[in-house]
């Protein structure tokens, strides 16, 4: 469920033993200014993970997914254990100290297999919020809504991974600032290896998907509704509930059973699907000095 984090430590003690691991690589140094004066920073990295060392903390940042497949891909399911256990493999080989691990950025979500195609999905999301969707030209599978602190992201997985996926969609949150993660009550590496805690991602997920406004047109409604002119009518010239109150309209048009709502179910259930406990086949349990949580 979670792809990408960025963590900051600032304990001296910490930086230091974390540093001075044998198994991190030399990776670049660059110069930054920091109150007029010019610092340098150093990364190392561990596989896909780097390790950037600044005057006053370490960031470390990479993907979790990537790490647990070997750096070869994020395209399969990585369930709630996973992620746990990935992190519990960190705090083991480096001595990471999981509770002065400051939470930074966070990137979460989940792929579905919807019944219609995902292009077509994905040509049908017009905004999140009142927020359109930006389409990169050169990267038209995929279409994010940037607000200042989160960037929400909807994209064919398998145009990226084909022989990993087929036709499948995912839906993410990705935060740009630390206090929307605070926000949702997560702030170290610890509270990422409480199960408890993933329901508020979960929860998350769905009330971002609930902001989405999608185009259903396999049903019979005013064909204003499909037009974004009317959309963006309403944000420039409507009151500021009348565009909320005009997508309820839209809805209730679409019935209870519609397309919306389907990928809402999808991603419900893919959710309580990687809650389940998976135990991953490369892990040796008689020989593993992290556990499986049950």
């Amino acid at each position: 469920m979670i792809d990408l984090f960025k963590i900051k430590i600032t304990d001296e003690t910490l930086i230091n033993t974390v540093w001075s691991n044998p198994l991190l690589e030399f990776d670049g140094k660059s110069e930054k200014r920091f109150d007029d004066e010019v610092k340098e920073l150093v990364r190392r990295k561990y596989k896909n993970l780097y390790f950037t060392k600044f005057h006053n903390r370490l960031e470390i940042k990479g993907s979790l997914h990537y790490y647990f497949n070997n750096e070869e891909h994020n395209a399969n399911d990585f369930y709630i254990s996973d992620c746990i256990n990935t992190i519990l493999e960190l705090h083991e080989t480096f001595n990471l100290v999981l509770d002065k691990c400051y939470l930074v950025n966070l990137e979460y979500g989940v792929n579905i297999n919807p019944k219609i195609l995902v292009p077509d999905l994905i040509h049908n999301i017009i905004f999140h919020e009142k927020r359109p969707f930006n389409r990169p030209r050169n990267f038209d599978y995929k279409i994010a809504g940037n607000e200042a602190y989160k960037q929400i992201k909807a994209y064919d997985k398998s145009v990226q991974f084909p022989n990993n996926c087929n036709n499948a969609f995912r839906f993410e949150v990705k935060s740009k600032q630390a206090k929307f993660i605070n926000g949702l009550g997560l702030f170290t590496l610890q509270n990422l290896t409480d199960r408890i805690c993933y329901n508020v991602l979960i929860n998350s997920l769905l009330n971002e998907w609930d902001n989405v406004l999608l185009f259903d047109k396999s049903k019979t409604v005013d064909d204003k509704f499909f037009n974004t002119n009317f959309w963006d009518d309403i944000i420039k010239n409507g009151n500021r509930n009348k565009f909320c109150n005009q997508k309820k309209i839209y809805f209730r048009k679409l019935g209870t059973v519609n397309l919306h709502s389907e990928i809402r179910n999808l991603i419900e259930r893919k959710t309580k699907y990687l809650k389940s406990v998976h135990i991953p086949t490369t892990i040796n349990l008689e020989t593993a000095q992290y556990k499986i949580l049950f």
